[in-house]
């Protein structure tokens, strides 16, 4: 457990530290929620002294907290990778990224008035962004998060740094693993055998980073055992894309045509038709319609959080 404050020594002294102007509005929980796992995230943790992550750059390993301070959003970072990872920042917490506008929609409108301050995020990270998705594949959000903890603390390193965290596992690591391992810490078979294939191609799934979004999708699509809904969240939770549509999810298709057009049940058809005013910009609505809570009405007893498709 990390703790509440952490208390800085001589010893854990920061190796680069750095202010940005606060945009306004701008929110910090709500834009970085899709950068924690949970509230047990070994990766990644909200403290009372701000926002902690750790991750890989290509200088090295790096664990960086952010807060808010006044007007201006403040981060201190750890390891070698600390100066790399500071000048990634404003883009890994959308700090450049102006407030949404959407085609008018009675809907939309009020979202994007009561969330203003609601950003995407782009790490530049497709690798663990893949590798977490591809956990939540066909299970329950709650079975993901829990293999995501068991897989960055059995194969990743300490990350640098005052605080008890992780680092996510490289693919060298992954690969060492090899599936019985994998499968050995909760990992369903198909997980494991995707892991592997992402774990092969890892400059292959790094190309994804500066592509056009159609152009992601299809790249990552080859990958086996990706498909529509994993590469999708890949590219919108952690790499900003604005638009994606996430084919394929159990719960979404419903809850999108509850919150724009009050209809209990949809499918992927509906859905698309639904986002399409919105083109362009169909995975920003998403994200406000999960940030408002909002869920389609339950009529008897359904499998909770499951994906149907990779």
């Amino acid at each position: 457990m990390i703790p509440f404050p952490i208390r800085y020594s001589d010893a854990v002294l920061p190796d680069a530290s750095g202010s940005w102007p606060l945009p306004h509005p701008y929110d910090l929980v709500a834009t970085t929620r899709t950068l924690r796992t949970g509230p047990h995230d070994p990766t990644s943790r909200i403290a009372s002294d701000g926002l902690w992550r750790t991750t890989h750059t290509p200088e090295g390993p790096v664990t960086v907290r952010v807060h808010v301070q006044s007007d201006a959003l403040h981060a201190d970072a750890w390891g070698p990778g600390a100066a790399f990872a500071l000048t990634d920042l404003p883009r890994w917490l959308g700090l450049d990224e102006p407030v949404w506008a959407f085609a008018p929609h009675p809907v939309v409108d009020d979202l994007a008035r009561h969330h203003r301050g609601l950003r995407g995020t782009d790490t530049r990270d497709p690798f663990d962004a893949l590798v977490l998705t591809v956990l939540m594949q066909l299970v329950t959000w709650q079975h993901g998060a829990m293999t995501w903890r068991r897989l960055c603390r059995t194969f990743g390193e300490r990350a640098p740094g005052p605080a008890d965290l992780y680092l996510p596992p490289t693919p060298a690591a992954i690969r060492a693993a090899g599936t019985w391992r994998l499968e050995s810490i909760g990992i369903g078979g198909k997980q494991a055998r995707t892991l592997m294939e992402v774990a092969r191609v890892p400059h292959v799934v790094r190309r994804v980073t500066d592509m056009p979004t159609t152009d992601a999708m299809e790249l990552l699509q080859k990958i086996k055992g990706v498909g529509p809904w994993t590469a999708a969240t890949v590219l919108g939770d952690r790499l900003g894309r604005p638009d994606p549509i996430p084919l394929g999810d159990f719960h979404l298709p419903n809850t999108i045509a509850w919150a724009l057009a009050g209809e209990a049940r949809a499918n992927d058809a509906r859905m698309v038709a639904l986002l399409t005013p919105f083109e362009g910009q169909a995975y920003r609505v998403i994200r406000l319609v999960l940030a408002a809570g909002i869920g389609a009405p339950k009529f008897g007893p359904r499998r909770r959080g499951l994906r149907r498709t990779a």
